[in-house]
């Protein structure tokens, strides 16, 4: 029969006299196989909670937040904003900020607390171009009355307004220089090709240009600068 983890014999005496002797057996150590496989078991647990730890740590970034209390209609400027590295999702990311610059002349269009993180839907961007005009008015026009619709970002142009009809009809130029800002399609209307066009203009260009819009007929020309 195999000997158990400890197997202790009192074996007699030769001669039937004295104590008996006890001889203890010693406890065999584990085979080079069990050896081998607890290691097995002991890294594959290790590598388990390494993977589970790298799973649950979000990476950190570098992200735009606000550095002061922000009112809805402010205009932001470096001031309001700083960059701070948060660990943050991939899916809070992507409508995140990393560089202030592209934030500076924004409008909120939602409150901003200090620390919150400026995301697109809080903020209203400046058009590409309009950093030195002081508004930005957009207004739709048919293409023939627009260089035939091929105005391209960052070009200058007049515009002019024909009030009244017949011979009574005045002709005005009520914006000079103008810098385009973006022009559209507007693929919603019937019949001729119409377009959305936005300006970038200086504060006296502004009311000059929505009245004209609203009551007479607008023409947009091309200029040379």
């Amino acid at each position: 029969m195999g000997a158990t983890l400890l197997d202790r014999v009192d074996q007699p005496p030769p001669n039937g006299d004295g104590p008996r002797r006890r001889i203890d057996r010693r406890v065999p150590l584990p085979g080079g196989r069990a050896v081998v496989g607890g290691l097995l078991v002991a890294l594959a647990a290790v590598g388990v909670f390494a993977a589970w730890t790298g799973a649950t740590d979000e990476p950190t970034r570098p992200v735009v937040v606000a550095r002061g209390d922000v009112r809805p209609g402010d205009v932001l400027d470096p001031a309001d904003l700083e960059v701070r590295e948060l660990d943050i999702p991939d899916a809070l990311a992507s409508s995140a900020y990393s560089d202030p610059a592209g934030l500076v002349g924004a409008v909120a269009v939602a409150p901003l607390a200090e620390g919150d993180l400026v995301q697109h839907s809080a903020v209203v961007e400046r058009a590409a171009g309009a950093e030195g005009a002081a508004a930005e008015l957009s207004f739709a026009i048919d293409s023939d009355r627009a260089v035939d619709g091929r105005l391209q970002v960052g070009e200058r142009v007049d515009v002019l307004a024909t009030f009244g009809t017949g011979i009574d009809a005045e002709t005005e130029v009520v914006v000079q220089g103008a810098q385009v800002l973006s022009a559209t399609r507007d693929d919603r209307g019937v019949g001729a090709v119409r377009l959305v066009l936005t300006l970038g203009l200086d504060g006296d260009d502004v009311v000059a240009l929505t009245h004209a819009v609203r009551a007479g007929e607008v023409t947009v020309v091309r200029t040379a600068g």
